[in-house]
């Protein structure tokens, strides 16, 4: 029997075989494997910045009631890299300014004003002001890095670099003598405006030789410096944490092998990137070798404001799964929420306008599962206001927007597997299920395809997936969907990125027509988000279905979507989820409904005297194979209070029971197992050690199992 057991309450290891606080939580008989460790925050910071090993990006603390802000248009372009340099030097201790884009999608102070965000502006700003603000903060600074941007705009990313290790700020020669004349005096600690490098290779040779040894390696910035470029966005979070900011083209083969140097030197399930690259596909899975994936943030604002909002995510309640029946089911996922600048503008744009066709057909809605890190208040945002037909999935590959296998050839990025070393592979799966699990999302979108290695890899270290898609997006016919080890589901996507109701409707009417109606059929589309197909349009297109195919096509969620394929090719699938299964409680007190909504939010707590027990009925005979239980701690708001010990009963008739599992010594928050299987119609978890207080605390279970005829 297989353990995986999965720790969301402390700070903990990243990887699985590491070993978890608080202590094993293995039985006394059977040893732990697969071990994740993902972190929840249970509360912001007062002051600071935790990082703990295992957690991608730092949690800054919570903002300021009110911060002094200032609008990046009343900013020069050095001015931008110096402001946002401040931003960062005095963020890190705790949020008090904040650089705002007028010019954003969504609105100027729309997030200010949020409640899941909860910080607003204090003190303006501006174009005649703005050297005030430098110099209210200039005392927080030990001084400025001085750079001459006219010999070469990448000094701008040495000199940010430099300033973020000894806790300074970047200043061109302009804005030196801007700060002279408004008496603001700030100590010289490096002066690089004597240097005559000019190519890019050698100014990031010079930043590898001399700032990368002291560089913060679990983050790396990739900002473009020119005056057209990445001039404030995500340099506050850089100069933060002493990490490096690069510029290499990796187009040019030159320029590529010295960006590859920065990433071989970081450890996949470990590193992050943040930025963008020269083109997507040459410049992603330059990353995605090293196992390293890329959070797209060149137009991503004030990072270090919004990694201080509230951590604990409120992770949506799941419906019940509609009953299998002979039809077409279709899956539209919507392109792009990977990209944590467009969740941040263009996507609130477009949630908030399309409020009144949101809930009329379920929508897949790619998001970045490290907003958990650095903006939870922006998904916890998207999460409290969505319907219950919005299904949330990670964008592409998981943790970061890796490219596991190129599909479409492009100058610099050639077609095949761009990751081929199995131990990179395993630390991103890793690092994946960490936050998969930490924001709540079961299914993956991966761009493009993925290898047998990959494949197998993700299925053993990413245990929250309920299935992922992959895509073949010109140059690759051989794409194919695929079940690994019985388990995990890999659909190839009809169309990737479709941008017309014509093309997705002209799609659709053909693989209906084509049907031969013997056996549900399971069809996967994305969406590209900046064409026409937005959610009134997909509604439209559900509707025209409808009308031709009348009871024959439904649209559905994504966790539905592979729970319903999974069963009706008889592999093993969340019973829990099937709006078939009942579930009681051994207290008639206590409500036993939250254990199946696919949420650690609501708990079923019981203190009865005796043993206190659940009950499941699955209506009909299952070969079960597997559960997992999400215990009290799982959801972050509480600690130490985990169920300790119970012990698993399955039955066929509800009268004899058969003991199948015992689970002694539990310290985790969430408890995964393979079990032989065996068939039965109930399950029971009776309840051995409810845990200091008596009270037995349990948020979710699932049972997995197949449908026995």
């Amino acid at each position: 029997m297989k353990r995986n057991k999965i720790s969301l309450g402390g700070v903990l290891a990243a990887f699985a075989l590491l070993s978890l606080v608080g202590g094993s939580a293995a039985s006394e008989t059977r040893p732990a494997k697969n071990r994740y460790a993902p972190y929840a925050p249970v509360v912001n910071l007062a002051t600071g910045i935790s990082w703990p090993k295992g957690q991608a990006l730092p949690t800054f603390a919570t903002p300021a009631d009110k911060m002094d802000w200032i609008d990046v248009q009343d900013l020069s372009k050095d001015e931008q890299i110096s402001f946002s340099a401040l931003q960062g030097q005095v963020n890190r201790k705790q949020p008090r300014i904040y650089l705002l884009d007028r010019r954003s999608d969504e609105g100027r102070t729309t997030w200010a004003s949020t409640p899941t965000v909860n910080f607003a502006p204090g003190n303006p700003f501006d174009r005649a002001t703005k050297y005030d603000l430098l110099a209210k903060y200039a005392a927080e600074v030990a001084g400025v890095v001085l750079y001459d941007p006219l010999i070469s705009p990448h000094y701008r990313n040495l000199a940010g670099t430099l300033a973020a290790q000894r806790h300074a700020i970047p200043v061109s020669t302009e804005v030196a003598a801007q700060l002279k004349s408004h008496g603001i005096e700030l100590k010289v600690v490096e002066d690089l405006s004597g240097l005559k490098m000019t190519t890019p290779v050698e100014i990031y040779q010079y930043l590898y030789d001399h700032c990368w040894a002291k560089a913060e390696k679990r983050l790396i910035v990739s900002a473009r410096p020119f005056d057209e470029g990445d001039l404030h966005h995500t340099r506050d979070i850089a100069a933060a944490c002493g990490a490096a900011v690069v510029w290499l083209n990796t187009q040019d083969p030159a320029e590529k092998k010295v960006l590859q140097k920065f990433f071989g030197d970081m450890k996949a399930g470990e590193a992050i990137a943040l930025g963008w690259y020269t083109t997507e596909r040459s410049g992603v899975p330059t990353a995605t070798e090293f196992g390293i994936g890329t959070l797209a943030a060149d137009f991503f604002v004030s990072g270090s404001v919004y990694a201080g909002t509230d951590h604990h995510i409120q992770i949506p309640k799941v419906p019940p799964m509609p009953a299998l029946e002979n039809k077409v089911y279709v899956a539209i996922f919507i392109s792009d929420g990977d990209n944590i600048q467009y969740t941040q503008h263009a996507m609130r744009k477009n949630w908030d306008r399309t409020a009144t066709s949101r809930g009329k057909v379920p929508l897949n809605w790619t998001i970045a599962p490290g907003l958990v890190d650095i903006a939870p208040g922006i998904m916890n945002y998207y999460y409290s206001t969505a319907t219950a037909n919005d299904c949330f999935v990670s964008g592409p590959s998981g943790m970061g927007y890796l490219m596991p296998f190129n599909t479409l050839k492009e100058p610099g990025a050639p077609i095949g597997t761009t990751l081929t070393d199995p131990a990179r592979m395993d630390g991103y799966a890793r690092l994946t299920e960490t936050y998969l699990q930490r924001a709540g999302l079961r299914v993956s979108t991966i761009w493009d395809d993925a290898t047998p290695m990959q494949r197998k890899s993700y299925e053993k270290f990413c245990r929250n997936l309920y299935g992922a898609t992959v895509q073949n997006f010109k140059d690759v016919p051989a794409v194919a969907g695929s079940v690994e080890n019985n388990r995990l589901h890999f659909d190839k996507l009809v169309i990737p990125y479709a941008g017309s109701f014509e093309h997705i409707s002209g799609s659709l009417d053909r693989e209906v027509r084509r049907w031969n109606g013997k056996a549900p059929l399971f069809l996967s589309y994305q969406v590209n988000v900046w064409g026409e197909m937005r959610a009134d349009k997909i509604v439209e297109l559900q509707e025209k279905l409808s009308r031709d195919y009348p009871g024959k096509v439904q649209f559905v969620r994504a966790d539905h979507y592979f729970n319903l394929s999974n069963e009706a090719n008889g592999v093993p699938f969340n019973l829990c989820m099937s709006a078939a299964t009942s579930v009681r409680s051994g207290d008639p007190a206590a409500s036993p409904d939250g254990v199946t909504d696919g949420t650690p939010e609501t708990l079923w707590t019981s203190a009865k005297n005796g043993r206190q027990w659940l009950g499941f009925d699955f209506t009909t005979p299952c070969q079960i194979s597997r559960y997992v239980i999400r215990h009290a701690g799982a959801s972050g708001m509480t600690r130490e209070r985990n169920t300790r010990a119970w012990t698993l009963q399955a039955s066929s008739d509800g009268k004899v029971w058969k003991t199948i599992d015992v689970f002694k010594g539990n310290a985790e928050n969430v408890t995964d197992v393979d079990l032989a299987p065996v068939t039965a119609r109930y399950v029971k978890i009776i309840v051995n050690d409810a845990g200091a207080d008596a009270t037995a605390r349990i948020a979710d279970v699932e049972i997995y199992g197949s449908i026995r005829g």
